[in-house]
């Protein structure tokens, strides 16, 4: 007995039941944490897997994303292009003119070289000119193959380019009237490789790398629809929106897309054709409907054209306050009826407007600009 508490040392005699029951309840109490932590085992195996599918989930979206973003954005198709025709045949050829017609044309190009605002530069080791019908029809506007530059002036044998900046209290914008001896100094090229559609690179980098003596950001065309045709090759040829042809006779024509005849314009052998619009001027006079949604002052790129041979670029500063607002579409079409186009198209705008002159950029592009897929350019060879 232990006399301090009343209770016997020894264990208590317990009953046949008891002894069976007491495993059997230890048993069961066993099976049941088993079965508990099997509970719990499985609930941890199915968040596990619930967590697995959501990742493998987010990674294939992630790989979606990604592979949409490549694909048109970061490593976007690639097109060489299909040749259409030859270089326009007056770039290697005489025009065939009287003897006297050639040396007048050559006497009036000297006269006019030695005008004191553009110094005589980099003379030509006595170059053959060709004398095409435009150098005939525009014979004070080049050089006998001398080239004389400033910084807004470019004067040679095949090109005359003069630029005006205009500012005003609440607009920029850079006008470059060209002239041209021939369609062939007219040329486009793509970012990186200038034959290869599908890259992107500054406007300014684009120019240097291809010579340009002028350039401006094209229409952006790896990012849109339309037609495609670039020094006489075929990029693309489905019609889309309103779209600008320069025919090897160095004439332009703008189409809406239920007017462009795709085959016809290939079957002619166009030199370029570009898109994105809108056509700014219709049968030469200005516009009040276009074929855009953007209408508001932007900053824009255009081209227009007065006849073979003399064409100009604009680039419009816009969306900076205190600087430069830019151009609706209705004063766009104004302006270039104002200086008297026959055709006017409107480019790739926005951050993309740019134009470089001499390797140089010579506006100010909206929020420092942006890379580009292709550049209008005119070059000496």
């Amino acid at each position: 007995m232990d006399y301090e508490n009343g209770n016997s040392n020894r264990n208590p005699t317990r009953s046949l039941d008891e002894l069976i029951d007491g495993p059997r309840k230890a048993d069961v109490g066993a099976r049941s944490r088993k079965s508990d932590h099997n509970i719990e085992q499985k609930k941890k195996m199915k968040r596990r897997k619930r967590a697995s599918a959501i990742l493998v989930d987010l990674c294939i979206a992630a790989l979606i994303v990604g592979s949409f973003y490549l694909v048109n954005y970061g490593l976007p198709s690639r097109t060489q292009g299909k040749q259409l025709s030859d270089l326009p045949k007056n770039a290697s050829a005489k025009a065939n003119l009287p003897a006297d017609t050639d040396r007048a044309v050559l006497a009036s190009a000297d006269a006019a070289g030695s005008t004191p605002e553009m110094p005589l530069e980099t003379p030509l080791p006595k170059p053959t000119v060709d004398v095409t019908p435009w150098r005939v029809k525009f014979a004070d506007k080049f050089t006998s193959g001398a080239i004389e530059k400033t910084n807004w002036t470019y004067k040679s044998a095949n090109i005359n380019i003069r630029i005006d900046k205009v500012q005003t209290e609440d607009l920029a914008y850079f006008f470059a009237d060209i002239y041209i001896a021939d369609v062939a100094f007219f040329k486009t090229a793509f970012a990186k490789r200038a034959d290869v559609m599908g890259d992107r690179e500054p406007t300014k980098d684009v120019a240097k790398q291809n010579r340009a003596i002028l350039a401006i950001n094209g229409d952006h065309c790896v990012d849109n629809n339309g037609p495609v045709i670039r020094n006489g090759k075929l990029y693309r040829d489905e019609t889309y929106a309103d779209a600008l042809v320069l025919n090897q006779d160095g004439s332009m024509e703008t189409y809406s897309a239920d007017q462009l005849d795709m085959g016809a314009v290939e079957a002619a052998g166009a030199w370029q054709v570009w898109t994105f619009g809108p056509m700014l001027l219709e049968n030469g006079q200005p516009m009040q409907e276009f074929n855009s949604t953007l209408n508001k002052a932007n900053p824009r790129t255009a081209v227009g054209y007065y006849e073979p041979g003399h064409y100009c670029f604009l680039v419009v500063d816009g969306r900076q306050e205190g600087y430069s607002d830019g151009m609706t579409l209705k004063e766009l079409s104004q302006f270039f009826y104002d200086k008297g186009c026959k055709v006017a198209f409107n480019l790739d705008g926005g951050r993309s407007s740019e134009m470089v002159f001499l390797d140089q950029t010579i506006n100010r592009p909206y929020d420092g600009g942006r890379a580009t897929t292709d550049i209008l350019m005119i070059v000496e060879e």
